[in-house]
């Protein structure tokens, strides 16, 4: 996570690594000639950039003043969270579905999210509601390590605002 003071309050970069078959979620969240994303990026002010990987893990990197982030990450998820409730059974959908993401943060910044004695991930973890876990070991080739989240909407986007 890159910080710097901007007008109007802190600019921060957040990188979000989504595990994704395919590329579905990718598309919905993209939509036909990029519209929904256009729009996610009208409304909510932060820069939202998705790149390809050579694997099925696509990288959305929000980028912008606090707010706007949090804001572009909660259409994120209410639109995954809309792409899977349409693809369940209506006894199903009467649950609100569960998200699973991974976030890819520093290797160091690692302990400062865990605390002494797992104190802070857990405190986060009764606080939200939402399964985090990290990662022990650094991605393959990387100085990043992953941190995976579980839960409804509103639970994985307060997480990520505590997180942050």
């Amino acid at each position: 996570m890159d910080t710097s003071v901007i007008e109007g309050g802190l600019n921060v970069t957040l990188t979000i690594c989504l595990l994704m078959q395919g590329g579905k979620e990718v598309g919905s969240i993209i939509g036909k000639k990029g519209e929904s994303l256009k729009k996610m990026h009208e409304e909510s002010g932060a820069g939202i950039n998705i790149s390809l990987r050579n694997c099925p893990e696509w990288i959305i990197s929000l980028a912008g003043p606090t707010n706007a982030i949090f804001k572009a990450f909660a259409m994120i998820i209410d639109k995954l969270e809309e792409d899977i409730s349409g693809s369940m059974t209506n006894r199903m959908a009467s649950n609100r579905p569960s998200i699973t993401l991974r976030l890819v943060v520093t290797a160091s910044y690692r302990g400062s999210l865990i605390g002494k004695g797992d104190c802070k991930i857990k405190e986060i973890r009764e606080s939200t509601g939402a399964q985090v876990q990290v990662a022990g070991d650094m991605l393959p080739k990387s100085t990043e390590r992953a941190i995976t989240i579980a839960g409804i909407s509103q639970s994985i986007t307060e997480c990520i605002k505590q997180i942050s």
